[in-house]
């Protein structure tokens, strides 16, 4: 066996399950300090430590050593993301470059288009590849949105989740840009369509991964009442993406059948409506996510908060102001 062997299966078994040192340490009735040095191979457990680790890892004693069928190479590359998303990526760069030359050589270049398609396959398409990658190689989450390292993971399905995520935008944002491409490349008079295809991307975007995760919170989660948790934010999540979808849907309709021009007061008021309501919302949002993490569901029924009720009804107001203004 390897001397470092222990210490980084340690280490690896820990995060597969979702657990920090401290909560090995509580586990195991021992400091976290003792946990730390295990894994930086200061020290090692004991006959007895050992015996309690493989039982909540679920592993047998051997393969904590190294000793197992089970080789650490298999272990570090058990879920990566494949060649796919790249491709995707290639697709979609290959559209914006020929809508530039397509739009140069008929004088219709629109840079409002150039940067919609640019964000779907650079800061969406690109960097959420990027930053999935990075995650799953270094099994460093935290900076996943609704990662909490107070929760227990099943850090192998929330890997699983992340490609899935991960291939699906890849996927969608192509598909989109082709669009915009063909759309905004031929002589069609349907430049009033872009609009729709915005919506109809971010309700897709986001269904997708709400989907995705709730299909995984089973597996995702290791306790009931993080599942339990995780249930009860999802409606929360598709009433926030619904209004963020409507309030963009009735701007471009006032727009629309005002006849508005863009840099004009009315322009400027209805948009300054748009981001209170949006702003109202996502202030609900997050007090109602705080509410969630904080209810036990072992103890108590869960209770919306009035805050996030009000926030609610802002939104709504601010909406039915911009088709009055």
């Amino acid at each position: 066996m390897n001397e470092n062997q222990l210490a980084e299966n340690l280490m690896y078994y820990r995060k597969k399950k979702g657990m920090s040192q401290e909560k090995v340490a509580e586990y195991m009735n021992i400091s976290r300090q003792a946990v730390t040095k295990w894994e930086a191979n200061i020290s090692k457990p004991s006959s007895d430590n050992l015996i309690k680790l493989a039982q909540l890892f679920e592993v047998d004693v051997d393969t904590l050593l190294g000793n197992g069928k089970e080789e650490n190479s298999s272990i570090q590359d058990e879920v990566s993301i494949g060649k796919m998303p790249w491709i995707f990526i290639g697709i979609s760069v290959l559209c914006i470059l020929a809508y530039i030359v397509n739009s140069a050589v008929r004088d219709a270049f629109s840079i409002g288009m150039l940067i919609c398609m640019f964000i779907l396959c650079v800061p969406i398409q690109l960097f959420l590849h990027i930053y999935f990658s990075t995650a799953i190689k270094n099994n460093s989450f935290s900076g996943i949105a609704g990662f909490d390292d107070k929760t227990e993971y099943n850090i192998c399905e929330v890997k699983k989740l992340l490609v899935q995520i991960d291939l699906h935008i890849g996927i969608l944002s192509t598909v989109y840009v082709f669009l915009f491409c063909v759309i905004n490349s031929i002589s069609l008079e349907m430049k009033w369509f872009n609009g729709i295809l915005v919506v109809v991307y971010l309700l897709n975007f986001i269904a997708s991964i709400v989907m995705n995760n709730y299909k995984m919170i089973d597996k995702i989660y290791c306790r009931e009442d993080d599942k339990k948790r995780a249930r009860y934010s999802i409606p929360i999540t598709v009433i926030f993406t619904l209004l963020l979808c409507v309030g963009i849907g009735i701007t471009g309709m006032v727009f629309e059948i005002k006849g508005i021009e863009n840099n004009t007061m009315p322009a400027m008021k209805i948009c300054g409506l748009l981001l209170l309501g949006i702003m109202s919302v996502t202030i609900g949002l997050l007090f109602e996510n705080s509410n969630i993490k904080k209810w036990n569901p072992a103890n108590e029924k869960y209770k919306t908060k009035k805050s996030s009720i009000i926030s609610l009804f802002i939104c709504l107001i601010m909406y039915g102001l911009m088709c009055i203004v």
